[in-house]
């Protein structure tokens, strides 16, 4: 049975194209480090590959949840804790002040300090996070106190969701930090700028009586803001514990990940180096076979 040399070159060009095939698949995985580089490479691993890059998608916006709910609680911890600091030292300040021992010009420029820490008291009421105001509620993008300590926000409880079928509370509702509440009214209590001015009026007109008042005040202002300040670091220690629980499981997926994609860096190395002299031994076959003889000219 005579073979013809059209057969002949079919059937090498046939063998150099599978060598060179699984040559560059070989190559291909050596380079990207990935068993899977297309779907027709394993379709099963495929779909399995692509659930597991899904949930650690789905993890990772988690994460950014978390983290900016940190970020918006953080900030409102530091400003009740400096707003806390300001009402001590107000209080500091008017037990001294009680005292006869000093004369009205002290209390005068006691006053002036009281006014610099309602300003201040103010300015952290009115902290930002994002361009976000932390206590306005709802009403991000409106301050939460005016100028003379009215509170401007609303009770707005803003959540997010941190993990499957979990949303956690990011902001605290603050009007009961800065405004009295009808019953505290009744109680004869103020807001918390209120009872600072209170103070200072007391300071300016040399009222002992109100600075009296002011002390008794400012002692509730401060178990308030203690009591706001424990539940935001409740909120924070919260949110640190589902975070905790995120990374493991984002990396749980990931070594899932890896398992199915990522190649034995040792075996691509070997089957490629094999495939090459594949190759290579093809073609130089072909090239022998393919050579043109005084025979294959007779033939």
């Amino acid at each position: 049975m005579r073979i013809s040399e059209r057969h002949r070159y079919d059937v090498s060009n046939t063998n150099i194209q599978r060598a060179k095939s699984e040559n560059a698949s070989d190559l291909e995985r050596l380079s990207t480090q990935k068993r899977i580089n297309a779907i027709s490479d394993d379709p099963i691993g495929s779909t399995n590959s692509l659930t597991f890059r899904d949930r650690i998608g789905t993890l990772k916006q988690f994460q950014k949840n978390i983290d900016f709910s940190k970020g918006y609680l953080d900030r409102a911890e530091m400003a009740i804790s400096t707003i806390q600091d300001n009402l001590i030292r107000a209080k500091e300040l008017a037990i001294a002040m009680s005292n006869d021992t000093y004369a009205w010009n002290s209390r005068e420029a006691t006053a002036r300090e009281i006014k610099e820490i309602i300003s201040e008291v103010v300015q952290l009421a009115n902290t930002t996070y994002n361009n976000r105001y932390v206590f306005s509620g709802f009403r991000t993008q409106t301050p939460a106190l005016s100028t003379e300590g009215n509170f401007l926000g609303d009770d707005g409880a803003i959540f997010l969701q941190v993990s499957e079928g979990n949303f956690r509370q990011v902001n605290i509702q603050a009007r009961d930090l800065f405004e009295a509440s009808p019953e505290e009214r009744e109680n004869r209590h103020f807001n918390m700028v209120d009872s600072l001015d209170i103070l200072y009026t007391g300071l300016m007109e040399d009222e002992k009586q109100m600075v009296y008042k002011a002390l008794d005040e400012l002692e509730f202002q401060m178990e308030k803001t203690s009591s706001y300040q424990a539940s935001v670091g409740a909120m924070f220690n919260a949110l640190q514990g589902t975070s905790k629980r995120l990374e493991l499981d984002e990396e749980s997926s990931t070594i899932g990940l890896s398992k199915i994609e990522d190649v034995d860096a040792y075996k691509a190395t070997s089957d490629f180096k094999r495939s090459e002299t594949t190759l290579q031994s093809t073609l130089l076959a072909s090239s022998k076979l393919l050579q043109p003889s005084l025979l294959n000219f007779m033939q």
